[in-house]
């Protein structure tokens, strides 16, 4: 993964105008080539756009699956200073559809107490593996089965756009949390999905979503939910918003 320092980023990312020569990458320009004077550039463009989506699928979860957690916490926007700075001190943190627990780790070195919340039995197990004491791991409906307890904060990374409903979610989580730290796929960061979409391509970034977000839309369902945004971040194919309930 890259060096976070900025000077040796920018070496990293510096390069000679020559080089190499790339004998696979000169046949491809040929073919392509010859391909558009048979088939036209359109159907050349759609067969692209499709080719580099899948591709960009499975080098996304191979990088997931030989880096883990070193290559996620640069591939989304959610990071621990963000975490660090919304969760209060000895308050308390909910992360809804946490999976392994990746973020109940990170939470747990700032909160008083975590709770992850999954319905996935297999992941929960899991998680459970490496637990820290503050951290208590649940399978279930963070809306039904925290017993009406109420979070300082509330984590829901990559999980609205898998729901039918999220505003019915989004309504309920205000029983739950004050301070709501909700993550969804950015549709903007691939300038290649407008053209996706105006070629009736598919465009989404995971096969089981319901919708894929821009920072407005996302802004948009937070407020129509009563929710108050008070920042957002985009990074790494994410958007980020923070979100409290209004002053009474």
């Amino acid at each position: 993964m890259p060096n976070n320092n900025t000077k040796n980023l920018e070496e990293q990312l510096s390069m000679t105008r020559k080089k190499p020569r790339s004998l696979s990458v000169s046949i491809a320009y040929r073919l392509i080539f010859i391909a558009k004077k048979i088939f036209g550039k359109e159907k050349i463009l759609r067969f692209c756009l499709n080719s580099s989506r899948l591709f960009w699928r499975f080098a996304f979860e191979l990088a997931g699956d030989l880096y883990g957690a070193k290559f996620h916490n640069h591939a989304k926007a959610l990071n621990e200073e963000i975490l660090k700075k919304w969760i209060p001190e000895g308050g308390s943190v909910i992360d809804i559809g946490c999976g392994v627990g990746r973020w109940c780790y990170v939470s747990s070195k700032y909160a008083k107490s975590v709770v992850g919340i999954d319905y996935d039995e297999i992941l929960i197990a899991k998680a459970r593996e490496n637990s820290a004491e503050n951290i208590e791991f649940i399978v279930g409906d963070a809306t039904k089965d925290v017993a009406g307890r109420k979070f300082d904060v509330s984590l829901l990374t990559h999980i609205i756009e898998h729901i039918e409903d999220p505003d019915k979610l989004l309504t309920e989580l205000k029983n739950v949390a004050n301070t709501l730290i909700i993550e969804v796929p950015d549709f903007e960061h691939d300038p290649l999905n407008w053209i996706r979409l105006e070629q009736n391509c598919p465009f989404f970034s995971d096969g089981d979503h319901v919708r894929e977000y821009t920072r407005d839309i996302l802004i948009k369902q937070l407020e129509q939910n009563g929710w108050v945004v008070l920042e957002t971040h985009k990074h790494g194919g994410a958007v980020l918003a923070v979100a409290k309930q209004p002053a009474e």
